[in-house]
């Protein structure tokens, strides 16, 4: 049987990323923030992290939270994927993000904002790599890009406030000595390509477009759709009062990712406050929703469901006080799954690392 190839692997990198951080391709209702948490899940939240909370136990104390106030608790599966109906109890489909907030932290507090307004305009750019195989380098691409903020032409379900985002690449290249002039053409194309989505109120992205110029050769699609991935992934809820060090928070939401259905949690801390400039590390793990693996790319042969799935990503953020968007951020992840039955002896095997690295004008 047949591997997956090269363009497969880079449709499995979710992040890139985020990534992963979350990539809402599905609609979300109303905000959902921390004023709103039942005082069961708060105190829970709380009594479950400490200090220095790590992701497994954050994401056991939102599972037990959610218990306590009533809900069902769908816990992490040991194997990344979910059972039936049980990525629904974590996170339904086109629900909004849930925000669990274990600690504000210590004196001096600073806001961080929440959608962009319109009008925000930033240029900025991204170094992308990614690796599928071991004995291979990295695919080092940089990426120009513009970022606008405007109204939305339509106003949301129930009059919900939206932001509409767009990132548009004004320029692209592979960022390594001696490259062929054929291949360095052929990334030059991607100039053009564009990344429409909205942000709601509470920081979460919705309904995202992703548009590639016409004559792109299909094996440089992928890199776009992992910046989208990265944008949209920065994309996240913050808590509405003013945080401190050491304050954080999980946030749990139900992403389509390069066509997987996962749910997404991501553990966010304050590591540092220096005057307005506030640092943030982000820890990230999805699970997948089902076994269903359907992707454009695989060969006929290949299995269509996976018996294992693993995805995580570790980014640190820096931004200032009051702004939505960062000022610049690293991201690593690594995506993996086992292809064919879980009770399979010899299972194919697709792994994907990432390495992100954006910087945004003022």
């Amino acid at each position: 049987m047949k591997t997956p190839t090269m363009k497969t692997a880079l449709a499995l990198c979710a992040v890139c990323s985020l990534s992963a951080l979350t990539l809402g391709c599905e609609k979300k209702e109303a905000p959902h923030t921390d004023d709103s948490a039942s005082d069961a899940g708060s105190k829970q939240a709380n009594k479950v992290a400490n200090d220095e909370p790590d992701l497994a136990a954050a994401v056991e104390s939102v599972s037990a939270a959610k218990a306590l106030g009533g809900g069902a608790a769908g816990g992490p599966p040991p194997n990344g994927i979910f059972g039936p109906g049980e990525a629904d109890k974590a996170a339904a489909k086109g629900s909004a993000a849930q925000f669990t907030l274990g600690s504000d932290g210590a004196e001096p507090r600073v806001t961080l904002g929440a959608a962009p307004k319109p009008g925000t305009k930033r240029s900025g750019s991204i170094d992308l790599a990614t690796q599928s195989d071991p004995q291979q380098g990295a695919i080092p691409i940089q990426f120009t890009l513009s970022l606008e903020a405007s109204k939305p032409k339509a106003e949301g379900d129930a009059g919900a406030t939206l932001t509409q985002m767009s990132v548009k690449i004004t320029g692209a290249k592979i960022n390594a000595p001696g490259v062929p002039a054929d291949l360095s053409a052929a990334v030059g194309k991607l100039k053009g390509a564009h990344v429409d989505y909205q942000i709601g109120a509470d920081g979460a992205a919705s309904n995202v477009h992703l548009e590639i110029p016409k004559g792109v050769d299909p094996g440089f699609r992928d890199p776009v759709q992992a910046l989208s991935d990265l944008f949209v992934g920065l994309a996240m809820p913050f808590p509405s009062k003013p945080i401190g060090l050491g304050a954080y928070w999980m946030v749990t939401t139900r992403d389509v990712l390069m066509g997987l259905d996962v749910v997404t949690y991501r553990l966010v801390k304050v590591e540092k406050i220096e005057g307005t400039e506030v640092s943030l590390s982000v820890n990230t793990k999805r699970y997948a929703a089902s076994p269903a693996f359907e992707l454009e790319g695989l060969p006929p042969d290949a299995p269509k469901i996976m018996g294992e799935f693993r995805s995580q990503a570790e980014g640190k953020l820096t931004m200032n006080a009051g702004e939505a968007l960062p000022k610049s951020a690293e991201i690593q992840s690594l995506i993996g799954a086992a292809l064919g039955p879980a009770e399979s002896k010899q299972r194919a095997m697709v792994q994907v690392q990432t390495r992100a690295g954006l910087t945004l004008n003022p």
